[in-house]
C-alpha cells in the first residue's frame, strides 16, 4: 500500500514539473536564506545577504522550463556577491551547482558545456575570493572541493539527460533500465578524453598544491610550472600518448636539472605515462617507454639517493624500476584486452557479413534453380501445344470434332503454362538455366521415400484422402519440400533417426508434414535464427503457389515442417 501511494505521488510530481521546481526553490530559500538575528548570515550586511540569497534561489523555479535564462541570473548574482560581500560565503550558493545540473540535464548541449566551464571558473574565483590573504595550498584545496562539486553536478545532469532521451517515444529504453552505476560506467567509456581531462585537472589541483606545500620549500615557484608540465599531458594519455609521454620526459629531465634533490609529487605522472604507452601507443613506443622509464629510474635514484650508500642507491633504483615494470605490464595487459575485444567485434562483424552474403547467395541459387524448373515446365507445355496443333491441323480435314478437342487441349495447356510462368517470374532476377530434365511430382514422393529409406533412415509415408488435380508447379514444390526436409533429417539426425512423411489431401489444399524424432533440421533454424538456406527456399516455393510453410521444434522432441499448397491458383 505504501509503495502504491509513493508511485502515485511520483506520477503526479512528474506531471507537474514547474510546480515541483517552485516548491523546491521555496524550500531551498527557507533553508539557506539567512534571517537577521539568526546565525549563518553576513555580519557586515545581513540585508544584502537576504536579497542575494533570494535572488539565487528564485531562478530554481525555472530550472527546467527556462534553464539558460535561470542560469544567467544565478551567474549574475554570484558575480555581484563576489563584488559586494567579497570574502563571505552564503548557504544559498548551493543554487550554483544545482543550476549546473539543470543546464546539463534540461538545457541545450552547448549550454551544458558552458555551464560546466562557468562552474569551474566560478570555483577558482570563489576560492581566491573566500581565501584572500591565505596560503596558496588553501586556495587550491578550496578550488578543488568546489570544482569536484561542480563536476559531480554536471555528470549527474548528463546522466539525467541520457535517461530522458532513452525514455522518449520511439526510442529503445534499454539504457534507462540499467542501474545507475552501469550507465555511469558506459558514459565514462564513451567519453575517454573528457575523463582524462578531468582526472588531469584534479591531479593538477591536488599535486601542485602538494608541490608548493611548506614541506617542500626548496623548489619554490619553479615547482608550479614543472608540475603543470608533468600533469597536464595526462589529459592526452589516450588520444596522443607518444606526444604526451615526450612532454613528460622533457619535464622530468628539466626537474632533475633545475631542482635537483627535491622530489615533486607530480612525478607520479611518469609511471602513468609508461602505462599509457604500453596500453594505447604503437608497439615501438611501448618498448621505448619501458626503456626510458628504467633509465629514468636509475637517474632519479642517482640524483635523490646518490649521496648516500651504494645499497641505498641500488635499492631505490630497484623499487622505482619495479614500479615502472609493473605499470608497463599492466598497460600491456590492457592492450591485450583491447585487442581481444576489437578482434571479437571484428569477428562478429565479419560473421554477420558472411551470413548476409550466404543468404543472398542462397536466394540467388534458389532463384536460378526455379528458373531452370520454369524452363522445363514451359518447354513441356509448349511441346504439348505444338503436338496438339499439328495433330489438329491434319485431323481438321477429316474429323472436325478431333480438331476442336485439340484446340481445347491447347487452350488448357497454354493457360496452365502461363499461370506457372507468372508465378515463377515474380521472384526471378537472373536469366534462365541450361539444364533440361523431367520434373518430379507428388507421385514421385513414393520413390523419394524409398530412396531415403534405402540410405538407412527409417521413413514412413502416410497418405490421407483422395488425390486431387494439382498444378505442375505446386506438385514440384511439394516434392522439393519433402526432399529438402528429408535431406535435413539425414544431415542433422543421421541414419539413427526416424521420420514420417504425411500427405493429407484436404478439400481445398494438399497439406504436407515431415516430422522427425531427432535433432533433425532444427540446427538449420537454431544456428541461423530461422533463416536457413533450405528453409528459405522451401518458404519461397510455398509462397509462389499461394501456400504457406512453417517449421520449428516439436513439443515432444525432434523437428517438424508443415506446408499447405492450394489446388487452385493463388488469390
Amino acid at each position: 500500500m505504501v509503495r502504491s501511494l509513493l508511485e502515485r505521488a511520483a506520477t503526479r510530481l512528474r506531471r507537474h514539473p514547474f510546480g515541483v521546481d517552485v516548491a523546491l526553490a521555496c524550500l531551498v530559500a527557507l533553508v539557506t536564506v539567512p534571517v537577521p538575528g539568526l546565525s549563518g548570515y553576513s555580519q557586515s550586511s545581513p540585508e544584502v545577504s537576504v536579497l542575494l540569497g533570494l535572488a539565487l534561489c528564485a531562478p530554481l523555479a525555472w530550472r527546467r522550463r527556462n534553464p539558460v535564462p535561470a542560469a544567467a541570473v544565478v551567474v549574475l548574482v554570484c558575480l555581484v556577491q563576489l563584488v559586494v560581500l567579497s570574502d563571505e560565503l552564503l548557504l544559498a550558493d548551493v543554487a550554483a551547482p544545482m543550476m549546473v545540473y539543470a543546464l546539463a540535464a534540461h538545457g541545450p548541449a552547448w549550454a551544458g558545456r558552458a555551464g560546466l566551464g562557468a562552474g569551474l571558473l566560478g570555483a577558482v574565483l570563489a576560492a581566491v575570493s573566500f581565501n584572500r590573504g591565505q596560503s596558496i595550498s588553501l586556495v587550491v584545496s578550496t578550488a578543488t572541493l568546489i570544482g569536484a562539486l561542480v563536476v559531480g553536478a554536471w555528470a549527474l545532469g548528463a546522466l539525467r539527460r541520457t535517461r530522458g532521451q532513452d525514455a522518449r517515444p520511439g526510442r529503445v529504453p534499454a539504457a534507462s533500465d540499467q542501474p545507475l552505476l552501469e550507465r555511469a560506467a558506459g558514459w565514462l567509456r564513451d567519453h575517454p578524453f573528457g575523463v582524462d581531462a578531468v582526472l588531469a585537472g584534479v591531479a593538477v589541483l591536488v599535486l601542485v598544491t602538494a608541490s608548493t606545500d611548506i614541506a617542500y620549500p626548496g623548489p619554490g615557484l619553479a615547482a608550479i610550472p614543472l608540475s603543470l608540465a608533468l600533469l597536464v599531458p595526462l589529459a592526452w594519455r589516450r588520444r596522443r600518448p607518444v606526444r604526451a609521454a615526450a612532454v613528460v620526459t622533457v619535464a622530468s629531465l628539466l626537474e632533475l636539472v633545475l631542482v635537483p634533490g627535491y622530489f615533486l609529487p607530480a612525478n607520479i605522472a611518469a609511471p602513468v605515462m609508461v602505462y599509457a604507452l604500453a596500453a594505447y601507443a604503437p608497439r615501438w613506443a611501448s618498448r621505448a617507454g619501458l626503456v626510458v622509464g628504467l633509465v629514468g629510474a636509475v637517474l632519479a635514484s642517482a640524483v635523490y639517493f646518490g649521496a648516500g650508500t651504494w645499497f641505498g642507491f641500488v635499492f631505490a633504483a630497484g623499487v622505482i624500476g619495479v614500479l615502472v615494470v609493473a605499470c608497463w605490464a599492466l598497460g600491456d595487459l590492457r592492450r591485450a584486452r583491447l585487442q581481444q575485444v576489437a578482434g571479437l567485434e571484428e569477428r562478429a562483424r565479419l560473421l554477420e557479413l558472411e551470413r548476409e552474403q550466404e543468404m543472398r547467395l542462397a536466394a540467388s541459387t534458389e532463384r536460378a534453380r526455379i528458373a531452370r524448373e520454369m524452363h522445363d515446365v514451359v518447354a513441356h507445355s509448349l511441346s504439348v501445344v505444338i503436338a496438339q496443333a499439328d495433330g489438329g491441323r491434319y485431323a481438321g480435314q477429316t474429323d472436325p470434332a478431333a480438331a476442336t478437342g485439340a484446340l481445347d487441349a491447347i487452350s488448357a495447356t497454354g493457360r496452365q503454362a502461363l499461370t506457372d510462368m507468372r508465378k515463377l517470374l515474380g521472384v526471378l532476377r537472373e536469366g534462365d538455366g541450361e539444364e533440361y530434365a523431367p520434373q518430379p511430382d507428388v507421385a514421385a514422393i513414393d520413390q523419394l521415400v524409398a530412396d531415403v529409406r534405402a540410405s538407412g533412415l527409417a521413413v514412413d509415408l502416410i497418405v490421407e484422402g483422395d488425390p486431387r488435380p494439382l498444378p505442375a508447379g505446386a506438385q514440384l514444390a511439394a516434392y522439393r519440400i519433402v526432399q529438402e526436409s528429408l535431406t535435413n533429417v539425414l544431415k542433422h539426425a543421421g541414419p539413427a533417426g526416424r521420420a514420417w512423411v504425411r500427405l493429407h489431401w484436404r478439400p481445398d489444399a494438399l497439406e504436407l508434414a515431415v516430422l522427425d524424432d531427432g535433432r533433425g533440421a532444427s540446427a538449420a533454424i537454431v544456428e541461423s535464427d530461422g533463416q536457413g538456406q533450405g528453409l528459405l527456399g522451401m518458404r519461397e516455393r510455398a509462397a509462389l503457389h499461394g501456400g504457406r510453410l512453417t517449421a520449428g521444434p516439436r513439443t515432444g522432441g525432434g523437428f517438424g515442417v508443415h506446408a499447405s499448397l492450394p489446388y487452385g491458383p493463388p488469390r
